[in-house]
């Protein structure tokens, strides 16, 4: 049969319910190949009901229809997305050698044939101000650096890991636990939308597929296998985080971590794994160098920042991380009215962040 060929059932098979990645390469392996297994006699795969179920030996009978066949080559020609398979060149080549790879991957933006290096940043969806502001600076720094930023674009710091990365202009791979049709979380419409123009969305699920809780730990395994190592920043105890880097420790991938406040609980996984052995990082060059990566000093010195009497002491007291608008005005005791227009100036300067709540907070490319 032509590659070509083998193909179709490659995706036709990987679409059954109940057929993951483990299923899939068993079933392939043991009748030589996905259409192998389209020819096969009930009797033959109900021997494999121990491993599959009878329910799913009778989801393949049923779904051996020729009009699936027919809406499968429709989506090979979809305008929204293409399918990738192990058989296709463009397949990630670090990805193909974990454990049960994808058989299937759906795909928007970029191609994602040559993203290495890459780096997984990953950590909490409720993640503090001064998380996000890590995760933004080294996506954007690692992206700067040449390196293709891979993370799960939730909330917090997966979203601020790729917009950095988009900031700098460089490569950045989303990976969804639901179908490349769905927008999930909803608000992060617009980082979607950016990713599909500038980077790459990529789904391991079929279009339609709802962003079920059972899907992230598997998409998980994909974040981490389609880098060279994760990068852990804020996670706590039970954070969805701490099952990439099992995934990464599992597949021979580094993994490092940003330490984090003590008395912040988003930091407690992230210590906690930097004491089991995860590599502390401070900057980004301490990554870089584990990949050979060079990064060369500009040699410009940059200018001192120029502050007037107000300025400077709001800026002293967003030292030790975020603030409030209120707590800013306990701080530095200056009205409020006073304080609004301080804040704005600094804004206008680069050297200062407003997030949402009228919260505060140092911007570090400044």
């Amino acid at each position: 049969m032509e590659k070509f060929e083998e193909r179709i059932y490659w995706i036709w098979l990987s679409q059954i319910p109940g057929i993951g990645a483990k299923r899939f390469h068993l079933l392939v392996k043991q009748f030589a190949g996905a259409y192998g297994v389209w020819l096969a006699p009930k009797g033959e795969l109900l021997k494999l009901a121990p491993q599959l179920s009878v329910n799913v030996v009778n989801e393949i009978i049923n779904h051996r229809k020729n009009e699936v066949l027919d809406r499968i080559f429709q989506s090979l020609n979809s305008e929204h997305y293409r399918i990738v398979t192990l058989l296709d060149q463009e397949y990630p080549v670090l990805l193909k050698h974990i454990f049960d790879p994808p058989p299937v991957l759906y795909c928007k933006g970029m191609s994602i044939k040559d993203i290495n290096p890459s780096i997984a940043i990953v950590g909490s969806r409720r993640s503090t101000g001064y998380g996000r502001q890590m995760a933004e600076r080294f996506g954007f720094q690692l992206a700067e650096a040449g390196v293709t930023v891979v993370s799960g674009l939730a909330r917090g710091i997966d979203a601020m890991s790729h917009y950095g990365a988009l900031k700098a202009g460089g490569k950045t791979v989303g990976v969804l636990g639901c179908g490349i049709d769905r927008v999930y979380p909803p608000e992060n419409r617009k980082l979607f939308s950016t990713m599909e123009e500038e980077g790459a969305i990529v789904s391991e699920y079929p279009p339609g597929t709802s962003p079920l809780a059972g899907n992230f730990p598997a998409r998980n395994r994909v974040i981490s296998g389609l880098a060279n190592g994760v990068l852990v920043i804020e996670a706590g105890l039970k954070s969805g985080a701490l099952i990439t880097v099992d995934f990464a420790l599992e597949q021979g991938r580094d993994v490092y971590a940003l330490p984090g406040n003590i008395n912040v609980h988003q930091s407690a996984g992230t210590n906690k794994i930097l004491k089991e052995g995860a590599k502390l990082v401070t900057d980004v060059q301490d990554i870089l160098e584990d990949l050979g990566i060079s990064q060369e000093d500009s040699g410009d010195a940059s200018e001192p920042l120029q502050l007037d009497f107000f300025e400077t002491q709001v800026y002293n007291a967003l030292q030790e991380g975020e603030r409030h608008l209120e707590e800013l005005a306990k701080d530095t005791k200056i009205e409020l009215h006073k304080l609004n227009a301080v804040l704005t100036m600094l804004e206008v300067k680069g050297i200062v962040k407003q997030m949402p709540g009228k919260i505060f907070i140092r911007n570090w490319d400044a």
